[in-house]
């Protein structure tokens, strides 16, 4: 590469590194306060759930790069065009492909990232992150559990207890259970604990009731026990520590699936369809790279830059994001729509390419642009009359 290359190839994957770190640091933020209830749990258990947060980042890096790929090549290419620099070199008669191969070869390489994690990083992730989900739940029930709460394990668990006890004793328990299709249970108990049988972690309940309702009829069945002990891991998934999605496991797995598995029986489409999303997904940040460029890498005004090259690039990232979490759901169903994995990634690159290499511009129309200059004037007025009106 000669030295504008070199210069456009550093400041594109330092706003990248940027953005990226950003992105992450943001979906961090967002778990943690979603959870904000376990600050109050023991070391171990906060441990865990740390270590969840961190076992879900490699989940979000074919969505979170690409993203920050086109991010970096629309800012990068912004500020260029805001310094006059996209103009000189249009003047000097620098070709396309020059200004375009430090951009691509970043995205290759954001490419062959997502490729290695896809196949190698994502699936054990994946698998240790249930793992730790699992281990969770259980410290939830021995931790978590606050008096006076409902606590919500997941969408149809809820576990409420009146008050905590010495030595793990519960009283005033109430366990809430509709996941099953069929029937849905309440479980209320005067007394309780959390223990250990055989090497398995238990809530023992005494002295109280079973109400088991029949979806089908409304029929009520209630049974009175003297003690019941409940598995704690009835609390998850059925098999939860045996059992992995497609998204969980080895890519030689889903390319030789055990013929009795229940997902390949259902849903052989799942599995496959797994198997050509970890095949295509390398050329999303091909593709954003692309995008920023047919949307901000060529010269252009102060004013278009300003109204419309993040909102069009960002807005086509999520577009082709969407189409393809829809593939992805209409090839369970039908797995011969495998072809649309490689299809839409390939041709929107070839649109994105035709566009930036034949000089063709893509900018919001002039009425919308005109609109966002309204609004944005009658918000400066508003904030000058409040500002004079404080300052008098």
């Amino acid at each position: 590469m000669n030295t504008l290359q070199r210069y456009i190839f550093r400041r594109t994957i330092t706003t990248m590194a940027a953005s990226f770190a950003a992105l992450v640091s943001v979906v961090w933020v967002t778990q943690i306060l979603s959870r904000i209830d376990f600050a109050a749990v023991t070391g171990q258990s906060l441990t865990n759930f740390l270590l969840a947060i961190v076992l879900l980042t490699p989940q979000l890096m074919a969505l979170l790069l690409p993203i920050a790929v086109v991010i970096a090549v629309v800012q990068v290419f912004t500020a260029m065009n805001a310094d006059s620099e996209m103009a000189a070199l249009s003047a000097s008669g620098a070709p396309r492909w020059m200004i375009a191969k430090p951009v691509l070869l970043i995205g290759l390489l954001a490419g062959i990232f997502v490729l290695f994690s896809n196949h190698f990083i994502e699936p054990r992730a994946s698998r240790a992150l249930r793992d730790t989900l699992v281990a969770l739940r259980t410290d939830l029930l021995a931790n978590f559990l606050q008096e006076g709460v409902f606590t919500k394990l997941e969408r149809d668990l809820t576990i409420y207890i009146d008050q905590r006890l010495p030595g793990n004793a519960l009283s005033g328990i109430m366990v809430s259970d509709s996941r099953d299709t069929k029937t849905s249970a309440i479980y209320y108990a005067q007394s309780g604990t959390v223990g250990d049988i055989d090497g398995n972690d238990v809530l023992v309940m005494s002295n109280g009731q079973i109400h088991n309702k029949r979806l089908e009829d409304g029929s009520i069945s209630v049974i009175r026990f003297n003690s019941y002990a409940l598995s704690l891991s009835q609390f998850g998934s059925a098999d939860t520590t045996q059992f992995y999605y497609p998204q969980e496991r080895e890519t030689i797995d889903l390319l030789h699936p055990d013929p009795d598995d229940r997902i390949f029986k259902r849903s052989p489409g799942w599995i496959r369809g797994e198997i050509h999303r970890r095949a295509t997904d390398w050329l999303y940040p091909i593709l954003y790279a692309l995008v920023g460029l047919a949307i901000a890498g060529q010269t252009q005004s102060h004013r278009q830059r300003q109204a419309s090259a993040f909102a069009l690039a960002i807005g086509a990232a999520l577009l082709y994001k969407g189409a393809a979490y829809s593939i992805d759901g209409a090839n369970r169903s039908n797995g011969s729509l495998w072809w649309l994995y490689y299809a839409l990634p390939i041709g929107a690159g070839a649109l994105s390419s035709a566009m930036y290499f034949r000089g063709l511009k893509f900018s919001m129309p002039d009425r919308v642009m005109h609109l966002t200059d309204s609004v944005a004037g009658a918000i400066r007025k508003f904030r000058t009359r409040r500002a004079r009106a404080r300052a008098v």
